[in-house]
This record gives C-alpha cells, structure tokens and sequence, in this order.
C-alpha cells in the first residue's frame, strides 16, 4: 500500500534488470521455468512493481519462492502484490508463515500495520507502528503509514507531524509530500504548507520533490504563474519526473500556454506508462490549438484504454462538435453521459449538439438538465436563451437569462444578453437598465452587443449611451 520501490536497485543497474526481464518474460513465453539467483528474482518482482506491471511481479515472486521459498523479500514483495489486489487474508497468511522462519520481524510487523489499515482498523495499525518504530530500520515508511493512518482518524495535525518526520528521515517518497499538501489543504492552511516546503528548499534546492509540493500548493490556490515557475524547478532538478511534468502541464493549461502545456504531456508520457488522464489531457491541449485531429486521436487512445474514463467519450464528442460533426458528436457524447450523468457540461454539449441540428425539444430538455446541476455556469443560461432568440422567441430567451442573473447576479455577460433579447422585443426602458448594470459590472465585454445588431441606426444609439457612460 502506497510503496515506493525506486531506491530498491542496489545490486542491479537499471539495464541489468531490464535484460533479465527480457530472459524473463521470453521465458515464460517459451513455458520453461525460470531460474535466477534469489537477489535477481527479488529484484525482478520490485522492477516489475515500479512499473506497475503486477501480474509480472506476482510471477516473478511465485517463480522465485519456488526456488527460495524462505526469501524474506520475496515474501515481502509479494505480500504487498497481494494487499495491492486487496486479498488481504492471503497476505496475512503469507505473513503468518514467514514469521515462523523470521520471528519478531519489523518488516512483518509492519506489513501486518498495513493490512489492519487496508481492512479499516487505523488505530490499531497506528499502535503497532508506534511499536516497531524504535526497532524499524526504514523508519521514513513507518512514518509515513503513521501518518496516513492519522489521516484516516481525522488527526491532521499529528499527520502533519509524521509525514515532516518521514521527511526528516530522508524519505523520497513523492507521497510523502502529496500527503502533506493534503494535509494543509485540509486545514485551509496552504501557506502553511508554502512555508514548510520553501524552508526545506533552502535546506536543500536540490530537493524536486519540494518544488514538486510547493507547486501543488501554488496550484491549489489558483497561482498558476508561482506553480509553474516551482514545477520548471522541479523537472529541472529531475529531467525524468513524470509528475512533476504533468502537474507542470496542468498549470500551462490553466495558463492558456497550451503550446507549452502540450510539450509538457508529452514529456510525461516519456517518463511513466500511458494513462487515460494524462492521454486526455494531451488532447485537450490539441484541441485548445485547435489540432483536432490530434486531440481525437488521443482521446480515443484514452478511450480505448479505459471504456470507463467518461472525459475521453466527453473529448471526442467535444473535438467532433467543433469540426461541424454534431450527429457523431451526440453518439459520444451519449457515451460520456451514460457513465457521469451528473456533468453539466456533459449535458450542455448535448444540448448544443441537438440546437445545432434543429432538435428544440430535445435541445431543451438538455439545457434544463445542464442548468439543473450546475446553475451558476453562465454558458448554460446564455447558449439555452440563444436556443429560443434563433427562434424570434424574445420573451422566452429574455426569461432564461433573467433565471440565470438571479443564480448568478454579478455575470456581465447575462446583463449584455438580457438588454440584447429586450433591444429586439422593443422594451428599450428595460434593456437601459440592464445595459446599465452590464457597463458598471464589466464595460470592456460591452462589444458582444455588437454581435447582435446589423442595423446602423441601433448600433450608433447603443455607441452614444456606452460612450456617455465612459464619460
């Protein structure tokens, strides 16, 4: 449970162990049995265990045991294999029987902590922690299962203090500091995150995985320019950290610097094995730069990884509605509703999709979904009321974006609209007022008005009252 094997490799370079997993798997392919010293097996199941590969680490454990059935290691590495695919009572077996040949064991012991978390029994876990710590000779993983188990008992504070003490123990567990953000945002207390992880940068500016956490901090408190500049720092000190680029590319995206986002996924998938959220993410970086063929290929990628990851259906629909392809679109997007039907925006393309294609019922009933489950997103109100404007249905267009400024009264952008749909039902007292509060609220977004007036005379009348407000 949330174990870091990257530092495991001591008596194999990466290229050693990549070639024995080659003998391996080429192996297991011709159905021989495979034969290696106990120090290569148990390095095989870690590599294998890096790579999330867990079928292939749960072999190399079998076929090792076979051969050195009282491997510590081994046992270990497959205990965690087991409590991975949540066969807990096998793992306490397994953790039974080696203790016979390996008694009063931390490592057991520790285990044995993991699988009372796992089966919901933190404080229980939290005391057999407690004990081992003195005698543990990994004491940061210790502290870091103390604190996530802290964390399930609602002790955030004494959390804090075990995940710090993981950390002063020199742990390079990346979620170590995931932990820890959460911990601070918990608290509503993510300067104080910013804080604690600046000050272990100037302990050590070498440390990625503290520009890593400061970023997420920056991050979570919409400072996007502050969160890139920490994630640069980041995948500077590591060229090759998956995350760091990912959470890297994330800000871009909220940055709209998509061209610098896109490079950013791309360094991801480099450095860890493709998955459905960061194929998405990818194509939406496409699809921001407007590459629509691009952005469809990786969401069906992301698809076609997942049939369950909703955003990816949601993505195609979404790159197919803007190439004019709205009865394609529907189909995924159908798709993307039938697994989340509580995404508005789900709904709201939808409902776009069967406005463009003249379908008003089913347009409608859409939108009321859309605007249903999330009613302060302006876009719902406004495309909804455009639905009805296309149709010289003015009052009804007017009464849409009227319910909208009543969920969300400061949107310049529902004012502008009301004044719009009145300037064509004649109540020109009316759409004053509204232009009014549209000008005090946001005057620069008093352009979009010129969207909706060919003729001469209403466009100058509309200058004149914009102007003298400016004055």
């Amino acid at each position: 449970m949330n174990q870091d094997y990257s530092d495991h490799f001591d008596e194999f370079n990466e290229a050693t162990i990549a070639d024995a997993a080659k003998r391996f798997e080429s192996m297991l392919q011709r159905k021989e049995t495979p034969y290696f010293s106990e120090e290569v097996f148990e390095s095989l199941s870690e590599y294998y265990m890096v790579r999330g590969k867990f079928d292939f680490a749960m072999k190399a454990c079998n076929f090792g045991l076979k051969h050195y059935p009282h491997s510590l290691d081994l046992i270990l590495n497959k205990t965690q294999i087991l409590i991975n695919k949540f066969e807990l009572e096998e793992a306490t077996d397994l953790l039974d029987n080696a203790s016979i040949f390996h008694p009063s064991d931390t490592e057991i012991e520790y285990f044995r902590g993991v699988i009372l978390m796992c089966s919901g029994d933190n404080a229980e876990a939290l005391d057999l922690f407690r004990q081992i710590l003195p005698l543990a000779e990994e004491k940061e993983n210790v502290y870091f299962q103390m604190g996530m188990a802290l964390v399930s008992l609602g002790h955030i504070p004494e959390a804090i203090e075990a995940f710090q003490n993981a950390i002063g123990c020199k742990s390079k567990n990346e979620l170590v500091y995931n932990e820890l953000v959460y911990c601070f945002d918990v608290q509503s207390n993510l300067l104080g995150g910013i804080d604690l992880f600046n000050q272990l940068i100037d302990e050590d500016p070498y440390n990625q995985l503290a520009w890593f956490a400061l970023g997420q901090c920056y991050n979570q408190l919409n400072l996007y320019e502050k969160a890139k500049d920490a994630f640069e720092y980041a995948v500077a000190i590591e060229g090759d950290f998956a995350s760091g680029w990912y959470n890297l590319g994330l800000s871009q995206m909220n940055l709209e610097s998509f061209s610098d986002a896109k490079e950013s996924f791309i360094n991801t998938l480099r450095f860890e094995e493709p998955s459905a959220e960061v194929l998405t993410h990818l194509a939406a970086s496409h699809e921001k730069l407007e590459e629509y063929t691009e952005a469809y290929k990786n969401y069906k990628k992301a698809a076609d990884m997942d049939e369950f990851w909703d955003d990816a259906w949601f993505g195609m629909a979404s790159v197919l509605y803007e190439q004019e392809k709205y009865l394609e679109s529907i189909h995924f997007v159908k798709k993307a509703i039938k697994l989340n039907d509580i995404n508005s925006d789900f709904w709201l393309l939808l409902a776009d999709n069967e406005s463009k294609l003249g379908n008003v019922i089913s347009s409608e009933e859409a939108y009321d979904k859309a605007a249903d489950l999330d009613p302060i997103n302006a876009d719902i109100w406004l495309n909804w009321s455009l639905l009805h404007f296309e149709q010289e249905n003015y009052h009804r267009a007017f009464e849409i974006v009227y319910e909208g400024i009543e969920e969300i009264p400061d949107d310049a952008d529902l004012y502008y609209r009301a004044c719009t749909y009145l300037l064509y039902s004649s109540s020109f007292n009316e759409a004053y007022k509204y232009l009014q509060e549209a000008l005090v609220l946001d005057y620069d977004k008093h352009v979009q008005l010129y969207d909706f007036f060919s003729n001469l005379d209403t466009l100058k009348a509309l200058q004149r009252i914009i102007d003298q407000f400016r004055k």
